[in-house]
């Protein structure tokens, strides 16, 4: 969730007045010239190419074609190492000119560790004496062999709850609201330990043993499994949290990005050293094993949200201040890579999603991006090193999360330049998300989940309450007519005393015993029979007539 604590509706009403972006891109570049390699590695056009690499379950084949005469060499880059900063690749096997096939082990001993080399990207490069010039695109690993047959399954209606727990009144409201899609959060260094201990479970990865909390485990499995029980389609947002708040330190050492600052609230997962990336795969691979089951034992998550509104990532996902939109994507990307390369080995229907703030054409302020500039860099970096099947978990609260009115959100436009995009103009990202430009390899619509959504009541009159209900209500109706939309969950499932003196629930505070508010009864009724009877009643509170309400999008 976006810091609320100010708003910037005038900076960004006089930036669109003005025909520019006021915060289009983070604004303190602390390495130009690494911004500027990463651009023009992205978009330059290169004669060479890796054309495929494949990845059964113990060998990897990779395949290309170099052109430029001698000295060249297919070169092995680590999820640790800098393409565009390295001189020269020490990773290398050397191939003529003309069309090549390399079958190599997928797994080798690297830097001290056991190592799967699909976490790996692969390039060609000339070897110029004292250094290696680039000349093709790394890619990844675009086919990855399945370990097992796992079925693909799809949530059966839009309707979902956020952060799902297996308490017996939300058990209650699964049923009694139809849930069908929900998301969990697994925060890794609260539950992993480098060392044995009681009621821990050993997981070998690497070559290397860590350890589970078997109690914090047992609380997810619970919870998996209730979603499992009723057909729930789950995603679960994966969250590093600070060093300070790890139950282990040198976990939290691993984990935490060596940038990081306590302006964040979770990190970035640091993927600078060996040593790191064993244990961010290692966390990886061991909730992949035990969630991606055939006979899902202990419940299925079927996608992983890659961290927290990256688009405000100083707060949610930080690895430092100021750092250019090209070198926070850079790393971004490399962690969402390396989570659908692991899972895909349990799951070949597992995606991995990018979570977004309704922030779209404009940054929130200077110290944020704008989400569309971070997915245009996305696709960039699937046209260079070859798509994978992501997905996109965007967060559509009204354009001030206090105010339930969001059909009053004056900057939420219908384009694709619009500042923001809320539940008022959801028609704008459904258009995005069918462009063939946005399509996996321009044909297969991307999942598109609202993964964090609600309409606040400010407090508990029976105005305010009404107007809650009301936002949703308009929100449900796009979302229902939306078929680039594929499901909404809506958080919290209750107000909560810590929500930055939000008022978002379904029901009241924990103190008013939970009782159901108004949206509680609007949420029940979408997308059943009942519909029209009760959102009837908050078309006067909106103050139209009928709800024919979707626009063209310019």
């Amino acid at each position: 969730m976006k810091n609320i604590a100010i708003d910037r509706m005038c900076l960004i009403l006089f930036a669109v007045l003005c025909g520019g972006t006021l915060f289009a891109q983070s604004t303190c570049y602390e390495n130009p010239e690494q911004v500027r390699k990463l651009s023009q590695y992205l978009s330059r056009e290169y004669t060479s190419s890796i054309t495929s690499v494949n990845a059964g379950v113990d060998a990897i084949t990779i395949k290309g074609s170099a052109i430029g005469g001698e000295n060249i060499s297919l070169c092995e880059v680590t999820p640790y190492e800098d393409i565009v900063g390295t001189r020269v690749f020490k990773n290398r096997i050397p191939v003529n000119a003309g069309t090549f096939s390399k079958t190599l082990d997928r797994y080798i001993v690297k830097d001290g560790f056991r190592y799967d080399r699909t976490l790996s990207r692969w390039l060609i490069v000339k070897n110029n004496g004292d250094t290696d010039s680039i000349i093709s695109h790394a890619r990844y690993a675009g086919n990855i062999e399945a370990i097992q047959k796992t079925v693909a399954e799809k949530p059966s209606s839009k309707k979902g709850i956020g952060d799902c727990q297996a308490t017996e009144t939300m058990l209650r409201d699964l049923d009694d609201l139809r849930i069908t899609s929900a998301t969990v959060n697994i925060r890794i260094t609260t539950m992993m330990y480098s060392q044995s201990g009681t009621d821990r479970l050993e997981h070998s990865y690497g070559g290397q043993k860590y350890y589970f909390d078997k109690r914090q485990l047992q609380t997810l499995d619970e919870s998996l499994i209730a979603c499992r029980d009723r057909g729930i389609i789950v995603a679960a947002i994966i969250l590093i949290n600070r060093k300070a708040d790890s139950v282990d330190p040198v976990i939290g050492e691993l984990f935490q990005h060596p940038d990081f600052t306590d302006a964040g609230r979770y990190s970035m997962p640091d993927m600078t050293t060996p040593e790191s990336i064993n244990a961010y795969a290692a966390a990886l691979d061991f909730f992949a094993q035990r969630y991606c089951r055939t006979d899902k034992k202990y419940g299925r998550i079927h996608h992983w949200i890659m961290h927290n509104e990256v688009d405000s990532g100083r707060e949610w996902t930080n690895m430092g201040d100021g750092k250019p939109v090209e070198v926070y994507m850079d790393t971004y990307v490399k962690s969402m890579r390396m989570c659908h390369n692991i899972v895909r080995r349990y799951d070949r229907y597992s995606q991995v999603m990018a979570s977004h703030t309704h922030a779209w054409a404009v940054a929130d302020n200077k110290d944020t991006y704008a989400s569309l500039d971070m997915l245009n860099i996305l696709n960039s970096y699937c046209r260079a090193e070859g798509d994978f099947k992501w997905g996109l978990a965007f967060h559509c609260y009204p354009h001030d999360l206090r105010e339930p009115k969001t059909w009053l959100d004056t900057i939420a436009l219908y384009n694709h330049s619009t500042p923001i995009i809320t539940y008022k103009n959801l028609e704008v990202l459904d258009h995005w998300i069918k462009l063939p430009v946005n399509k996996y390899q321009g044909k297969d619509k991307r999942t598109l989940w609202l993964s964090e959504n609600g309409t606040n009541s400010p407090t508990y009159s029976d105005e305010d309450l009404a107007e809650q209900a009301a936002g949703f209500a308009w929100g449900w109706t796009k979302i229902a007519a939306l078929d680039g939309i594929d499901a909404h969950q809506w958080h919290n499932w209750a107000d909560h005393e810590e929500e930055f003196g939000l008022r978002i629930g379904l029901r009241k505070y924990p103190k008013d015993d939970y009782v159901r508010k108004p949206v509680w009864y609007a949420y029940q009724a979408a997308g059943t029979e009942n519909q029209d009877k009760v959102f009837q009643q908050y078309l006067p509170v909106i103050g139209i007539d009928s709800w024919n309400i979707i626009q063209p999008v310019e």
